[in-house]
């Protein structure tokens, strides 16, 4: 039994972690490595480019530029100049200000992006992607010497890997990853995947008697995906099809199709949750704008509220007007501590910023057990926001409401967090064996 990831983003790092919790020690693999797996995933390019379980990622000033170029650098990225005209973008792995670098995309002299140095969390350059007018066209994985192992022809879709002096070529990604599989011995009896693309057709591909899982966790439509309508019709080795989005599950439960080739059945995550609610009168903010919905009408209807607004940035003048009010404190250039300090001292958060999220803050607050409140325009990530704690903009008394009522009764605030977790399909360890246990022995 192997998980098969397509990218380890948060789903698939969720998945992982819901099975640590329950204590399920399954191989892991990922087929698209963006070279900061964490050491208990694998992937072909950490097994045949030899990367090792250092973790010594690159900071954006060490990055390696030509004489008289310069490096400027925010929170969010970093830039790469020569005098005036940029020659690089820096992307950083993480959102965090530690300005680690992923990536250096680098520009020819019109400004379009020539190639792409992709970093891991060796701090070396482990992968060049090549490209022309615009579309990547190539993309080769290093060894630790500086020795391309694998190449990938994007467009046409070709590999080539060069494994002990012998060449060997593959015409797609999966036929790659079928081979991957076999050369390192997993048991491909029951594959445990979570997208209907690459890794799905690798377990079409396999061969082998299997029983393989889809785990779904994105959001449908109004039809099932294409794929997924396949597998329910076609007899192949996916039996299984887990919903992990409680909503969908809902929704869709009991018009999923019956008598076919597919099993259907619901299973969401453990998530960690550190502590309960304790009705204090604190709300948090995290943001890295000013521009915050309905901030002073929010403030000034809930004067009963201790409002910490944090950034790890700089405050306009804008937002830094609001310490006029008693009950607005600011926090700019908030440290770690400083944002640990706050998740722990308060029991609201208002998802109330337009920009980007910084620090998962709603996922922060969620595992903190806070309520989260938030307007539609407004949501970062509305899989852990109970449906009846989200707003319309022109709803800030009634947002103002509900944040009252459950401050007054506790048994109203367990419910409203009760309702989030439920709505993120908040589950329990033994339920997670039981279902897990029943897939394996069917």
């Amino acid at each position: 039994m192997i998980n098969l990831f397509e990218n380890l983003d948060v789903a698939s790092t969720d998945f992982l972690r819901s099975q640590l919790f329950a204590g399920l020690n399954i191989p892991s693999v990922v087929i698209h490595d963006d070279g900061f797996l964490p050491k208990e995933v694998d992937s072909p390019i950490k097994f045949y480019c030899k990367v090792t379980d250092k973790n010594t990622p690159l900071y954006f000033d060490k990055v390696k530029i030509p004489k008289f170029y310069r490096i400027v650098a925010t929170a969010q990225k970093g830039e790469i100049f020569d005098l005036h005209q940029k020659k690089a973008d820096i992307v950083f792995a993480a959102t965090d200000n530690n300005r680690l670098v992923k990536e250096v995309r680098w520009l020819d002299d019109k400004g379009q992006l020539s190639w792409i140095d992709h970093y891991n969390r060796e701090g070396r350059i482990f992968a060049k992607t090549y490209v022309n007018n615009g579309q990547e066209v190539l993309r080769k994985y290093f060894d630790n010497e500086g020795k391309a192992v694998i190449v990938h022809y994007l467009v046409a879709g070709d590999i080539l890997l060069f494994d002990d002096d012998e060449t060997r070529h593959f015409s797609n990604l999966v036929q790659f990853m079928q081979y991957y599989l076999r050369a390192r011995h997993y048991k491909v009896d029951h594959i445990f995947y979570n997208t209907l693309n690459q890794s799905m057709f690798v377990s079409l591909g396999m061969g082998e008697k299997g029983s393989d899982t889809l785990f779904w966790h994105e959001k449908l439509g109004e039809e099932l995906p294409g794929n997924m309508t396949y597998l329910s019709k076609n007899g192949t080795r996916t039996k299984h099809v887990v919903f992990e989005n409680y909503l969908d599950w809902e929704k869709w439960k009991n018009k999923l199709p019956k008598g076919g080739k597919l099993d259907f059945r619901f299973l969401g995550m453990i998530y960690p949750h550190a502590r309960g609610n304790k009705l204090r009168p604190e709300a948090v903010i995290l943001t890295n704008s000013d521009q915050i919905e309905h901030l002073q009408e929010i403030v000034e209807a809930l004067p009963n509220i201790n409002f910490h607004i944090a950034a790890i940035t700089e405050m306009s003048a804008k937002l830094l007007a609001f310490d006029k009010y008693n009950n607005v404190h600011l926090y700019p250039n908030a440290t770690p501590k400083r944002m640990k300090d706050l998740y722990q001292s308060c029991d609201i958060y208002f998802d109330i910023n337009h920009g980007n999220e910084i620090l998962d803050a709603v996922r922060g607050a969620f595992e903190q057990n806070m309520l989260i409140v938030g307007f539609k325009n407004t949501l970062h990530n509305p899989n852990f926001v109970s449906p009846d704690s989200i707003f319309e903009v022109d709803q800030v008394n009634d947002m103002a409401h509900r944040v009252n009522e459950a401050l007054e009764d506790a048994k109203k605030m367990q419910k409203f967090v009760d309702d989030q977790r439920l709505t993120a399909g908040d589950t329990t360890v033994e339920n997670y064996q039981k279902v897990i246990g029943a897939l394996n022995n069917e």
